[in-house]
């Protein structure tokens, strides 16, 4: 599931717009029986968030085989999601004003995500 929030003013941190938004506290959708929960996943800067994130080496040590396996398998995934997001962001429109009515900013946005993760992914 892709999801997009509204923008927000000035610089801001992509972990400090997680939490305003208010996606990490949203409950799953209806779920069918004995399905895994929903989970989100994000790089190392989101650890501490409750999502899936790769493993941290820690100070001074190898990582273990079993985490960088396990780090190895969420950036496999996360690399799709991030050649999406580069691709949006090659976009000359994005470099300019919204310049269709606020009000329809997100449908437009979340349409074309769909599109285009549809033909990235």
């Amino acid at each position: 599931m892709a999801w997009v929030s509204d923008p927000h003013d000035g610089r801001v941190h992509d972990t400090q717009a997680l939490r305003r938004c208010g996606l990490l506290d949203v409950p799953p959708a209806d779920l069918p029986e004995g399905a895994p929960p929903l989970q989100h996943i994000g790089d190392k800067g989101y650890i501490g968030l409750g999502m899936i994130t790769p493993k941290r080496r820690p100070a001074n040590l190898p990582l273990y085989p079993d985490d960088k396996a396990y780090s190895t398998t969420v950036n496999q995934v996360r690399y799709k999601i991030e050649r999406v997001i580069a691709n949006i962001k090659t976009w000359r429109v994005l470099h300019t004003g919204y310049r269709r009515p606020p009000e329809t900013f997100r449908t437009t946005i979340t349409a074309i995500l769909g599109i285009i993760f549809t033909y990235t992914l």
